[in-house]
């Protein structure tokens, strides 16, 4: 009877003890101990810092991205992408990428996209030329930012196209709101509306899509110039504006002039504009005539009469 008292007292003995060190420990731990600055740093933050992948889910075309040696290899259907990763598409390709399950880009045709950051915060991307489509739904807690040379967009959740020139950015929305930002100013662009930003301006007015787009060429070389053709012609302002596959500088109120060389056997040259809002537009301009060339020249003396 005594040994079975004795064990009985030393489990409570134990259970004492182990209820003061608990009590002890809470106090200690919220009173007195703080970990040290850099391991608190060092501790993972909430899921709001975690980094996110780009997927991709949809190739067609030539697309390369780079390597990490700094070359382009071929883009493939199933790719993870990450910061600092970019993307090229050819003639005639796109690429369609996924961002958890409520965020998509597409990068159309001769474009180049560089992701910059993928957190559950941000999503940043450079245009540094062409034309891409977001999808995003809205999100109160996530910025879609996309940069160029001509302005930077952003929104929390939207359906819109940007195009960028390389020294012009274009917006074309087809729901919810973005904002173009450049040069200290700022405008609101709404479903249906779209709006552009040339370098070192700030943007223009948001206005509704027209229902076609317009481009106007015409050849103003001449016959002694001894070129193909000057094509002069207008566009939309922000509009991107080919002549024979090179980019034309447009100034501001879209207006460009552009010489093409007569080379081999050219018969005429082809303009083609591509908008925010992807339609496009194409003009060719016939090659003037070259001046005749001299075959035969001779010269008959008269003679004086005596």
């Amino acid at each position: 009877m005594a040994r079975r008292s004795t064990s009985r007292l030393a489990l409570e003995s134990v259970a004492v003890l182990c209820a003061v060190l608990t009590g002890a420990w809470w106090v200690f731990s919220r009173a007195v101990y703080r970990a040290a600055p850099e391991l608190r740093a060092g501790i993972p933050k909430a899921a709001s810092a975690a980094v996110e992948e780009a997927i991709v889910e949809a190739v067609s075309g030539p697309v390369q991205r780079t390597t990490s040696q700094g070359d382009w290899a071929a883009l493939v259907a199933g790719e993870h992408l990450r910061a600092d990763d970019s993307l090229r598409t050819g003639i005639g390709a796109r690429t369609d990428l996924r961002i958890g399950d409520r965020a998509r880009l597409t990068v159309t045709e001769s474009s180049q996209l560089t992701i910059r950051e993928i957190t559950n915060k941000l999503h940043r991307f450079q245009l540094a030329r062409g034309r891409v489509k977001a999808d995003y739904k809205p999100d109160a807690q996530r910025l879609l930012r996309i940069e160029s040379s001509g302005g930077v967009v952003e929104s929390r959740g939207a359906r819109f196209s940007v195009l960028s020139t390389g020294t012009a950015v274009a917006i074309a929305t087809d729901a919810g709101a973005v904002t173009l930002r450049a040069q200290d100013g700022s405008v609101e662009v709404h479903e249906g509306q779209q709006a552009f930003a040339v370098q070192g301006r700030a943007p223009s007015a948001s206005e509704p899509i027209p229902a076609s787009v317009l481009l106007k060429v015409a050849n103003a070389a001449a016959a002694t110039d001894g070129l193909c053709a000057t094509v002069e012609g207008v566009a939309p302002p922000g509009a991107e504006v080919t002549v024979d596959g090179a980019a034309a500088a447009l100034l501001p109120d879209g207006r460009f002039r552009v010489p093409v060389a007569h080379t081999g056997g050219r018969r005429e040259v082809l303009v083609a504009l591509r908008d925010a809002a992807g339609r496009e537009e194409t003009r060719k301009v016939r090659c003037v005539d070259p001046p005749a060339r001299i075959r035969d020249f001779a010269i008959h003396w008269r003679k004086r009469p005596p």
